[in-house]
């Protein structure tokens, strides 16, 4: 190969790179890659609905509030909340109705890699290898799975998609901070309600390594969706979630 032929080689792969990043955070992409962990989520918590009946997801309960306040009632309202509001970001966008199915590959792929931080960090507050504890240790397998990918959906979508939406046009758009100090000050706030969101205690006392666990797992995913976009920040959850929740738990007990 020539040199022209590398540098020609070169430049398509940095400009598949930059499509790639840029389309991996546009509302069809993400939609079409979140929808087989949201309608996995839905029909497992059909199908464990007895079992999840008194762990239910904080998350998912607290827009089914929201819904109910304004009259509106349904078990899937969460899920197709999410499906329009990505719809209808992308019909604002106006742009055409194409996905990269490769890319959905690649997406997941990432995830992946921005998961491991997670690890780390739980592992380095001495959260890892403590098991599932005592709320899910009785929970099918399944059941397990069910929770741990509609926290990482769920929770990405009130901590991160509104609740730093929220905050951000609070203090930027109305209170006229500057933009980077808005991004900060709306992941702080994001983090403090997901560490509180999570009752980070144990027999009414505050468990330290837990909240700041939380908090800067929270401080991270909240970095992680405004970089990366709401798919990759839900894929890394969930992620995260699986591996603790399913996939470690069945390693120790050899099954």
């Amino acid at each position: 190969m020539s040199a022209a032929d590398e540098t020609d080689l070169a430049a398509i792969e940095e400009t598949e790179l930059e499509s790639y990043w840029q389309e991996s955070t546009r509302p069809l992409q993400v939609l079409v890659f979140l929808l087989p962990l949201v309608l996995f989520y839905e029909v497992g918590s059909v199908v464990w609905q007895q079992e999840l009946a008194t762990l239910g997801l904080a998350a998912r309960r607290l827009l089914n509030t929201l819904f109910e306040i304004f009259g509106v009632f349904g078990m899937h309202l969460p899920a197709l909340a999410l499906v329009a509001v990505l719809l209808s970001w992308h019909l604002l966008e106006r742009r055409p109705w194409r996905i990269r199915p490769s890319g959905l590959v690649v997406m997941a792929a990432e995830s992946c890699i921005w998961a491991a931080p997670i690890l780390v960090l739980a592992a380095m507050t001495g959260l890892l290898g403590g098991g599932v504890g005592d709320t899910f240790a009785e929970l099918p397998a399944g059941a397990r799975a069910t929770t741990a990918i509609g926290a990482g959906v769920y929770e990405e979508l009130v901590f991160r998609f509104v609740l730093i939406a929220l905050a951000h046009g609070l203090l930027v758009d109305i209170c006229g901070v500057r933009e980077q100090i808005g991004n900060v000050l709306a992941i702080g706030f994001s983090a403090l309600v997901f560490a509180a969101y999570h009752r980070s205690g144990v027999d009414g006392q505050i468990h330290v390594a837990a909240v700041i666990f939380f908090f800067a797992s929270g401080v991270y995913l909240g970095t992680l969706f405004l970089g990366r976009g709401l798919g990759i920040a839900a894929g890394a959850h969930a992620i995260y979630d699986l591996l603790v929740l399913v996939a470690f738990p069945a390693m120790s007990s050899g099954s």
